[in-house]
This record gives C-alpha cells, sequence and structure tokens, in this order.
C-alpha cells in the first residue's frame, strides 16, 4: 500500500519509520539536523513544509500536515502501524 505525500509524491506503507510534525518541532535540535547531514532530503513543497517524512533512504518534507497523513494513513491501512509526531 503506498501513502501520498503531495504534489505528485507517492511512498510505500513499508518505507516509512517516522512523520515528525515541522510545526511544532524546532529543525534546530540535535537529531534532525544529524538526519539532514545523513540523508538525501527531497522537498517536495513549495512553501514551508509542514511534516518530514523519514525513511532508510531519505527525508521528505511535505506540504502536507501530519495529521492530515494519519488520517490517510487510516483509510489505506485500516490502522496506524507507526507513531506520528
Amino acid at each position: 500500500m503506498f501513502l501520498h505525500l503531495g504534489g505528485a509524491t507517492v511512498i510505500s506503507l513499508n518505507e516509512i519509520i517516522a512523520v515528525i510534525n515541522l510545526e511544532k518541532l524546532s529543525l534546530e535540535e540535535e537529531w534532525i539536523t544529524r538526519s539532514l547531514a545523513e540523508k538525501q532530503v527531497l522537498n517536495i513543497s513549495d512553501g514551508e513544509p509542514k511534516s518530514a517524512i523519514f525513511t532508510d533512504q531519505k527525508i521528505i518534507f511535505s506540504p502536507i500536515s501530519s495529521l492530515t497523513l494519519k488520517k490517510r494513513l487510516k483509510q489505506v491501512s485500516g490502522k496506524v502501524s507507526c507513531s506520528l509526531a
């Protein structure tokens, strides 16, 4: 199953490690800064991104809020198997 992240971007549910709400989180936090330096970053947001989706290989900045992504996960999978921050 796949999750639509905005624009023409979809991702397999199996790839998702975490979905982080960027509206309530500072990008200066150490673990995010380290992750940004270590992984490929894909920004699909035209303006300010609202959420970050972490996978093994990359971080995707999405214009869609983490709450909306959580609702989509419930619709697609029938349950939310990952914790959304």
